[in-house]
């Protein structure tokens, strides 16, 4: 499941210029959904649950960890189940000729820009063992403070 959660980082990761917080929804093909935020910057996701019970995923140099959201103490470095973020990886080194769409061992990975800037609005990941988008809200540019991609110690994030 985190696999698919690195697609908005790779996509966004091309500009070491770029520092970004957005809002995501994620919406699964039962039904279910998953709320959020995340930052990026200089190539350094942290990809935070609203929901207590899951995770916040941290990447900073070319490593990957996850933080349980109720027990800050309990983090897991991330090293297996990668393969879609190898390829997400390739489709963002094509930036800015990405494709709306792209299609892999089965997986159909498609992109979509919002009209009124650079910015994706959504990213669907279709395969066999899952099927979601990953919805884009309120994106806005902010300076970001480097401490919040540490997970150890770890910051709460305070919009500033």
């Amino acid at each position: 499941m985190i696999k698919y959660f690195l697609a908005l980082f790779l996509i966004f990761s091309s500009s070491n210029a770029l520092e970004i917080k957005c809002d995501f929804e994620e919406v699964y093909s039962d039904g279910s959904v998953q709320n959020g935020f995340f930052l990026l910057k200089n190539k350094m996701l942290r990809y935070q649950y609203s929901n207590m019970d899951l995770f916040t995923l941290f990447h900073k140099k070319d490593q990957f960890y996850l933080v349980k959201n109720n027990n800050l103490d309990q983090i897991q470095k991330l090293t297996d189940n990668l393969d879609v973020a190898k390829e997400l990886i390739k489709i963002s080194s094509e930036y800015p000729n990405i494709e709306p769409e792209y299609v892999n061992n089965e997986m159909i990975i498609k992109l979509e820009r919002q009209i009124s800037n650079n910015f994706y609005k959504r990213i669907s990941i279709n395969s066999k063992k899952l099927n979601m988008s990953i919805y884009f809200n309120e994106c806005s540019q902010i300076q970001i403070n480097k401490r919040y991609f540490n997970h150890k110690p770890y910051f709460e994030f305070k919009d500033q």
